[in-house]
């Protein structure tokens, strides 16, 4: 199948990059990659698009998270119809004070326990 006028059009365009950064992160972990190697992929028509989109994506991934295991003393039964479980974790020692997202969630009936594992 020969190609179309529009398809070598698209294909012969000059690649354009979107970046994005941020200095305190990449101070508080040298060593972390910084997707400049091997960049994730996107077609866009205008940078703008494609930096509008980077923008998008670093705020969902550039963001700090924490993890957390959490053990409960009783049995919790998540209404999975009001979606994820979220949970306020309190820990001095950790010095965190803030909401979480169940990651994972087990109940054990006969300890009578239910652990999650919190995201965010």
């Amino acid at each position: 199948m020969p190609a179309l006028p529009a398809d070598i059009g698209a294909a012969s365009r000059d690649v354009a990059t979107a970046t994005w950064a941020d200095p305190a992160i990449a101070a508080r972990y040298p060593g972390a990659k910084d997707g400049s190697v091997t960049p994730s992929e996107g077609f866009f028509d205008d940078i703008a698009d494609a930096q509008a989109v980077i923008n998008v994506r670093a705020a969902l991934i550039g963001t700090e998270r924490r993890r957390f295991t959490a053990i409960a003393e009783e049995v919790v039964w998540p209404d999975m119809a009001a979606g994820l479980p979220q949970v306020l974790l309190i820990d001095s020692e950790q010095a965190v004070n803030a909401g979480f997202l169940g990651a994972r969630l087990e109940l054990d009936l006969d300890a009578d326990t239910t652990t999650y594992e919190l995201f965010g």
